[in-house]
């Protein structure tokens, strides 16, 4: 009968374990998905890595039963030479170069198993970093972390699977206390790392199940991914200290990914001869066989034991302060009567658990989010313009209807008088889309809440964080709020009934929400819009105030020039609608010949006066129009008249005198022609004339009237 060979059986085992690993993933994997555990996930990626440590042995030790087999067949075949069974061979069957399968082995060692121990600690890493929903430094109180489903039967689960892991971790631990298989305690220890992962996680589910404390179970994933990113560390440095570790040819390497930390868990009573082992290695001598020693060894456990059974009987103890009680749950189930202030037992931790609650004091809660403080910012004033960080805040919404009636009306008033009815309005009232914009603004408001609570059980049973879900339902209630109610109302005068409907608003929503509190107080600290709008919003004040300035300067100019047209504003207005009103009527082909009449009375009354009804003339520039006018008017006609005269008086002279009349005038018409010229005398008769000429230029009206027209006397 054949007895099995040791690398074979080392391989059979390898073989179960990379099968065993394959399951034992894929179960978690489902569970994973199934229970929406971030700990069972890190749980998960840590045994799937494992699958990598199996496959790596099961090859050795395959090639290791390859090479057993080679070495039987070459001693078989070396005997069969000895006694001429066979003839000599060519070559040598016992040289190096012809065992190829010891060949191949020695590659594994010096290049498949580094190499192996490379990808695990890549993968170790990624699975340590990344592909995770939250954030290594994530707090483990955080609300945003996933509830666990099923934890009650999850548990059951992971410790079965435990006990298997168990059962075959310990089982490759005995074979590797062997020299032939001591590269099965890589995936031993491995194994038995996941088996202690599975058993805290199984743990911590209880805890969540029983207890209602879902902290453990974050701090196991953070643990978790630390253990995984830790375990790469160690891999790395064994395998770089093994590059420099001298060996044998034949030596059996101990792998990489055999993890001393884990090691410590694998054996019973590893950890304590490890522990005495690197004492012994400081001292230099043997500290563990001194009296001392074995006396801490002998009373460890009964000191531990002590330990234990103090801080359970510490649990049982129950002090409660002057303002609070304590309401102790009893396996999840709450007892009746909550304890008063005083000395309490209770039955010890896990069995009894206790919350205190404070109802006796008043709890302030502030509202709004803090921002963080900027060390080159002095907040030595709380002015709405600077940054002052110690003051809580947050932004809202708020209604702005005059915005909105600016934006949506045909026209608006702008000092008192009506703007252009189609300034940038539609046939139906609308504005364009070019000037649409949001009524809304933007407000910081700092809010603080003063509350009792009332009922101690709702106040912690509710909510997993009832003073985050009351910051919460604030939050909801001022952004609901404060959309409904007016920007101006907000920063002036109804701050006051504002806050007492919020008040209001706030305790129905607590009161619904079954916090169990009662509101004593709630006030507006700070209402104000944020300091990064202060440049903004003094822009708008100022263009307002130009805006103001401008309109008041315009009415300013529009009186001046009505008093000085017509010396008052209102008979300017009056004129300006009563010329409107005549010219219109001149214009209408439809009105009668009376309307007009009467148009242009209204208009000679307002520039002209009447004294008997005591209507003034028009004054100011007007009146001084009129007055050159009326002078204007008597020069013409003086000038007139004057012309008129002049012309009968010629008109009679020519009666009189015709022919001097048109000699006057003819000379008159020479004279005026010529007038500006100059005039030269020359005379004509005979080639050189010694006549004198006597030139007399006097005026011929002097002259004889035969003279003056050229008669010859007779």
């Amino acid at each position: 009968m054949m007895q099995e060979r040791p690398e074979t059986r080392a391989r059979s085992v390898a073989l179960i374990g990379m099968i065993f690993q394959i399951i034992l993933g894929a179960f978690y994997t489902v569970l994973a998905v199934w229970s929406q555990s971030q700990a069972m996930w890190a749980l998960t990626l840590l045994t799937t890595l494992g699958i990598i440590i199996w496959l790596t042995l099961l090859l050795v030790y395959h090639q290791r039963v390859a090479v057993q087999e080679e070495a039987l067949e070459t001693d078989q075949l070396r005997r069969q030479q000895a006694s001429g069974q066979v003839g000599e061979a060519i070559f040598d069957v016992t040289s190096e170069e012809m065992l190829l399968a010891r060949r191949r082995l020695r590659w594994m060692y010096r290049w498949l198993v580094p190499a192996a121990a490379l990808v695990i600690i890549v993968a170790l890493v990624g699975a340590g970093l990344l592909g995770w929903s939250w954030g290594l430094f994530r707090p483990i109180s955080a609300t945003t972390w996933k509830d666990v489903q099923h934890s009650n039967v999850l548990m059951w689960f992971l410790g079965g699977a435990a006990f298997l892991s168990f059962l075959l971790s310990r089982y490759a631990v005995g074979m590797a206390k062997y020299l032939e298989w001591q590269m099965l305690r890589a995936g031993a220890s491995y194994l038995m790392g996941v088996t202690l992962a599975s058993v805290a996680l199984a743990a911590t589910l209880g805890a969540i199940h029983f207890v209602q404390n879902p902290y453990p179970e974050h701090v196991l994933a953070y643990a978790l991914r630390f253990l995984m990113l830790v375990l790469a560390a160690e891999f790395a440095l064994n395998l770089l200290l093994d590059f420099y570790r001298p060996r044998s040819p034949d030596e059996v390497p101990r792998p990489s990914f055999d993890s001393r930390l884990l090691g410590l868990f694998t054996e019973p009573g590893g950890i304590a001869r490890s522990i005495a082992d690197a004492i012994n290695y400081q001292f230099g001598f043997e500290v563990s066989s001194t009296w001392f020693y074995k006396l801490l060894e002998r009373s460890a456990v009964p000191l531990a034991g002590f330990a234990v059974l103090s801080l359970v009987l510490a649990s049982s103890l129950v002090f409660v302060g002057a303002d609070e009680v304590i309401v102790v749950e009893r396996f999840g189930k709450r007892l009746p009567g909550d304890l008063e202030p005083g000395l309490h037992f209770k039955l010890p931790w896990p069995v009894d658990r206790a919350y205190p609650v404070s109802i006796n004091g008043v709890h302030e809660l502030i509202v709004g989010v803090k921002q963080q403080e900027d060390p080159n910012v002095q907040d030595n004033l709380i002015l709405w313009t600077n940054q002052h960080a110690q003051e809580a805040h947050l932004k809202v919404l708020v209604a702005t209807p005059k915005l909105a009636g600016f934006m949506t009306a045909p026209g608006g008033e702008a000092g008192g008088k009506p703007a252009s009815s189609d300034a940038s309005a539609n046939e139906s009232g609308a504005m364009s889309e070019t000037s649409e914009a949001v009524s809304v603004s933007m407000l910081r408001v700092a809010m603080t809440i003063q509350y009792e609570i009332n009922e101690a059980y709702q106040w912690i049973t509710t909510y997993r964080d009832p003073e985050a879900a009351m910051k919460a339902l604030a939050h909801r209630e001022i952004t609901h709020f404060f959309a409904n109610v007016d920007v101006m109302g907000v920063l002036g005068t109804q701050r006051g009934p504002i806050e007492k409907a919020l008040w209001q608003s706030m305790q129905k929503t607590a009161d619904e929400s079954n916090l169990g509190v009662r509101i004593v107080f709630l006030g507006l600290q700070g209402v104000h819009p944020p300091e990064d709008t202060a440049a903004t919003f003094q822009e708008v004040i100022g263009a307002e105030q130009k805006k103001n300035a401008t309109i008041r300067t315009a009415w300013a100019d529009y009186n001046k020039r009505l008093s000085q047209v017509a010396g008052d504003v209102a008979r300017a207005e009056q004129l300006a609608k009563a010329i409107e009103k005549m010219n219109r009527l001149d214009s209408d082909p439809d009105a009668t010949p009376s309307d007009r009449e009467a148009a242009q009375d209204q208009v000679q009354l307002l520039f002209f006066g009447n004294e008997p009804k005591r209507i003034r003339p028009v004054g100011g520039s007007a009146q001084s129009r009129i007055a050159q006018a009326r002078s204007e008017r008597w020069k013409m006609e003086n000038e007139a008249h004057a012309r008129a005269v002049a012309f009968a008086q010629e008109i009679a002279n020519k009666e009189a005198a015709p022919e001097a009349y048109y000699t006057r005038r003819y000379l008159r018409a020479i004279a005026e022609s010529v007038k500006g010229i100059r005039k030269y005398l020359l005379a004509t008769e005979g080639e050189i004339s010694t006549r004198v000429f006597n030139l007399d230029i006097k005026d011929p009206a002097n002259a004889p009237m035969d003279v003056a027209v050229g008669k010859k006397p007779e």
